[in-house]
Formats: C-alpha cells, structure tokens, sequence
C-alpha cells in the first residue's frame, strides 16, 4: 500500500487545488490538493510539510489529520492522510508538475475534473 498525504489548504472559505500537468504519469489534468507520497521511513505529518514545500513553496504546520481515505483504482492501493495546515507562510509557487492553481469554494469543486480521492474528501 502506497501512502500519501495531502494538505487541505483553506483561506476565506475557498480551498487551494493544484491542476496536475498534462504529462503527469498519473491522472493528468485533473485537479488535487497539495501533497504526496511518503518517502521511506516519514510520517504522515513530515511527508505533508515536505511535499507543501515542493509542490507550493509553502511552509507549515499540518495542523490535526482530519480523514484518512483508502483508495484503489487499477494500479495502486492508497491510503490518503488528509490535513488541515495552520501557520502557512511564503509566496506560492507551483511546481513544474503542476499546470496552474485556484482557489475554489466547496460548490465550484463539484464542476471539476478532480482527483478520484479528492472527490472521496468532498462526499
């Protein structure tokens, strides 16, 4: 099982969610909160602050973990770590494995091209 934790960035009741490049090897174009997989021997919470950092520029605390999803498609067997930042500091910067950024509210995410895990968050 693959581990991945992911930052639910909020500000003025909108969520932060990054667009995954056209050429990402998994899911291409559709939109996900900031974070990733676990590098050997991390925590949830350090992974979430190192991936922030690479994929945002962002630094933080990562705050409580608020849900944790499994989640199977063809490939892969996935478990989400799901967490709410404080502290947030720095000027975003997205990644080159990102394609853009938005700030959504909770209505607008339902007309995305999402994440299959980011949906599972929302429901």
């Amino acid at each position: 099982m693959i581990e991945i934790s992911k930052a639910v960035i909020q500000k003025n009741g909108k969520f932060l969610l990054l667009k995954r490049a056209s050429h990402s090897k998994s899911y291409p174009n559709m939109w996900d909160f900031a974070g990733g997989k676990h590098d050997a021997g991390e925590t949830p919470e350090q992974s979430v602050i190192r991936e922030v950092k690479e994929e945002t520029a962002f630094d933080l605390d990562p705050g409580p973990e608020v849900k944790t999803i499994h989640y199977q498609d063809e490939q892969f067997d996935l478990l989400f770590h799901y967490f709410i930042p404080k502290n947030i500091s720095g000027s975003l910067k997205i990644s080159p494995d990102h394609s853009e950024y938005k700030w959504f509210t909770k209505k607008e995410v339902n007309f995305l091209k999402l994440h299959p895990a980011v949906k599972e968050y929302f429901k």
